[in-house]
């Protein structure tokens, strides 16, 4: 549908076409298309939203200004959503841009793709169609989704509090010789197992950064390899990182430190016979994005048992080693800093983690 085929009626007259007029036909014509869409005019002060976008986000009234929906898009987010914004003022007829956004009464994010398209009335305000899909990487949630992660992620926390007051009463019966050590040892293992894991499930379903500081993503790194090296160095493991060129500072937050903790984590328990570790590190280019490139290479001196799809999966032994939810954990993080993570196999006994930062654009 075009607007140069809508015609507006005032009184059994053809009137001029307004914005105003424009967005009340449009309303009828939204409320046709059965996925997520809206209206705006260009200025972006007043907008329309059928019933699938109002759920979305859930937005209770249909009519609402634009900056209204802007305000749910994460803060990390929004100069990209602003940049394609000023495309379409620039005069540029269609811009897609993926972002991530708040629905109202949630701290959960949704990850969306925004399609828009600009239809210019001949000496008229252009008007902008905008259309939401999910992206591909990451699920469609909505509100009730978005309600079941708050629940587990509240489950989990109770959990981890439950576990911790049984610890210190197995300590006390210990002390006091109500509990052999060989008993109060495998409680105690087991105990804190279970909060390990109850600390995985809250940290997956994390909100997303918080506290995020503009950092040099070459002192992150050796930070966390120093809190690491005398574990690697007790098992035989050598450890050498190697920084190819200056990198920009990046926003980033403690959970990033802790996904590389947990790559370096799952990294020891892929070389329990010792072997070398190697830190890469340098940028990378692709189109007219530029990232912020970490490979993790693991050399073993007898074959990794490990196969490419099982790093990934929850609760994965490897080495007689249970990882939990560490590399699941790891890849959720990054994701929430417009990272990605893989595993590639290049020998038998040779694995990389690759590690793709976003930088963002001035």
């Amino acid at each position: 549908m075009s607007s140069h085929n809508l015609r507006f009626i005032h009184g059994g007259k053809t009137g001029p076409k307004t914005p105003e007029t424009e967005l009340v036909v449009a309303d009828a014509v939204l409320a046709l298309i059965p996925g997520p869409a809206a209206l705006w005019n260009q200025s972006g002060d007043y907008g329309v939203l059928n019933d699938a976008s109002k759920h979305l986000l859930g937005f209770t009234e249909r009519r609402i200004e634009r900056w209204r929906w802007s305000e749910r898009i994460h803060p990390l987010d929004r100069d990209a959503f602003n940049a394609a914004w000023k495309r379409l003022e620039a005069g540029e007829g269609k811009v897609s841009c993926e972002y991530r956004v708040f629905p109202v009464h949630s701290r959960q994010t949704l990850r969306l793709i925004e399609t828009s398209r600009v239809l210019r009335s001949a000496g008229q305000v252009a008007i902008v169609w905008s259309f939401y899909t999910a992206a591909n990487d990451e699920p469609r949630e909505g509100l009730e989704m978005s309600q079941m992660r708050e629940l587990l992620s509240g489950l989990a926390h109770e959990v981890g509090n439950a576990l911790q007051t049984i610890r210190g009463e197995i300590d006390l019966l210990r002390l006091a010789g109500g509990l052999s050590q060989q008993s109060s040892s495998a409680i105690s293992c087991g105990v804190q197992q279970m909060r390990k894991i109850a600390h995985e499930i809250q940290e997956y379903l994390s909100a997303g950064p918080s506290e995020l500081k503009t950092e040099d993503p070459a002192a992150v790194l050796n930070e966390v390899i120093q809190q690491s090296r005398d574990e690697l160095s007790r098992q035989g493991i050598r450890m050498r990182v190697v920084v190819r060129e200056p990198l920009p500072k990046l926003p980033l937050d403690c959970q990033f430190r802790s996904a590389l903790r947990r790559v370096i984590e799952f990294s020891r328990a892929l070389l329990p016979e010792g072997g070398e570790l190697t830190v890469e590190a340098g940028l990378r280019r692709a189109e007219s994005e530029c990232f912020v490139e970490l490979n993790v290479v693991n050399a073993s001196p007898t074959q990794l048992q490990i196969e490419e799809k099982d790093v990934f999966r929850p609760f994965v032994k490897v080495n007689d080693c249970s990882v939990g939810l560490s590399m699941a954990v790891a890849r959720q993080i990054l994701r929430r800093h417009f990272g990605k993570i893989a595993f590639r196999k290049e020998q038998r006994n040779r694995g990389v983690f690759s590690i793709d930062i976003r930088v963002p654009k001035p």
